[in-house]
């Protein structure tokens, strides 16, 4: 028998990883599932079984464990990842079947939002020196999603996105050599709407793309100034009292593009910091 010693987020990593590989299931399943990865990581050690050898399909968890599986399932199905029942001949509890949606949640490469612990833990080994800034409404973003608040979610979302521009924008002044241009500069974006800031930033970047390595500058409008206008508009028009929604689908599409659009912007930050000692 098993017992992980791990956190919730961590024991859904697992769930998550299970259900990549099982359209249909059961509880029962999961939890061996989850006991059978736990081993093939060395979360656990070995349990031998009473022959001396360990056989993972036999492994299970303790009840502890299991009754946070439990509580994990129920969540994934209030998120529409899980329904309950696999077929017409097993309609009940404890079998399951991923949604259509949980299905193209399972397909993602890479980390996806309702696992916020893998989420996290990509986005820290992607950008080792993220700012604590964006990290807290970040997490808020995800944690908001996991439980519907799509609105919430655009709002902290647009909030992390835009403290990483600014953060660009000020390496970006800080390199400019010329005294006179550096505060001519400074001067057109201290102060201003980040929409202003946006755009004055944009003409500068847009002028430097052939100055600019090719792995910051390959396909940049998209992925920077693509992404940030995106974000920004959704933020803009979910952050006032416009009555306007957000489809779950679209704040996930949000939430899987970031982590790419974060380590973008973090290469040019330091792209631009190589030219404040010079």
């Amino acid at each position: 028998m098993f017992y992980l010693n791990i956190p919730y987020d961590e024991i859904k990593s697992l769930v998550l990883q299970y259900l990549k590989g099982e359209t249909t299931t059961s509880y029962h399943e999961i939890c061996a599932g989850v006991a059978s990865i736990a081993l093939s990581r060395k979360i656990v050690p070995p349990q031998p079984t009473e022959f001396g050898v360990t056989h993972p399909g036999g492994n299970s968890l303790g009840e502890q464990d299991s009754e946070t599986v439990r509580e994990i399932v129920w969540d994934l199905i209030v998120q529409r990842v899980l329904t309950i029942g696999m077929n017409n001949a097993n309609p009940n509890w404890p079998w399951l079947k991923l949604t259509a949606y949980g299905k193209t949640v399972t397909n993602t490469n890479g980390p996806v939002p309702h696992d916020p612990s893998g989420y996290l833990f990509r986005v820290r080994q992607e950008v080792p020196n993220i700012d604590p800034v964006i990290l807290t409404y970040l997490e808020e973003s995800i944690n908001t999603y996991s439980i519907g608040a799509y609105l919430s979610a655009s709002v902290t979302l647009g909030c992390a996105s835009e403290k990483a521009l600014l953060l660009l924008i000020d390496s970006y002044i800080n390199s400019i050599k010329d005294d006179k241009e550096r505060e001519s500069f400074r001067h057109k974006v201290q102060g201003r709407v980040i929409k202003r800031q946006y755009d004055e930033f944009s003409k500068a970047l847009t002028g430097q793309l052939g100055k600019l390595p090719n792995d910051l500058s390959d396909n940049l409008n998209n992925i920077l100034l693509g992404v940030f206008d995106m974000i920004r508009i959704n933020r803009n028009e979910v952050g006032h009292p416009t009555g306007k929604t957000v489809e779950k689908e679209v704040i996930f599409a949000y939430l899987q593009v970031f982590i790419g659009y974060c380590k973008r912007i973090y290469g040019l930050i330091s792209y631009y910091a190589s030219f404040h000692k010079k």
